[in-house]
């Protein structure tokens, strides 16, 4: 079972900058969004990857992912991923190791 903290109260996004265009927010070490420089503007996506905001500056932009995340007002854990990784069984680790065959040289 996988529990997450509903109270969570520290909302800033942490910005890392991969590429030269693009800008990816982490909140508590979850993904929280992104911002990419596109066609001259600036486009802000949230953690599922839906458009919330166009913006002219950086700042504009993740001042609009901020505000986003202040009225979501749960963490981003709690969203998709949450669900994907209680509700699924477990894939890989259960699976019994496979018996390596040779051919013979006749």
């Amino acid at each position: 079972m996988t529990i997450f903290d509903t109270s969570v109260t520290h909302l800033e996004p942490t910005w890392a900058r991969p590429d030269t265009d693009l800008w990816v927010a982490t909140v508590n070490g979850d993904y929280a969004g992104m911002i990419e420089f596109h066609d001259g503007r600036f486009v802000c996506r949230n953690h599922t990857g839906d458009i919330i905001a166009h913006a002219t500056s950086i700042p504009a932009a993740k001042e609009a992912l901020r505000a986003h995340l202040r009225a979501r007002k749960t963490p981003v854990a709690t969203g998709h991923l949450a669900t994907f990784a209680t509700k699924l069984p477990r894939l890989f680790g259960d699976k019994a190791p496979r018996t390596a065959y040779m051919r013979s040289a006749d």
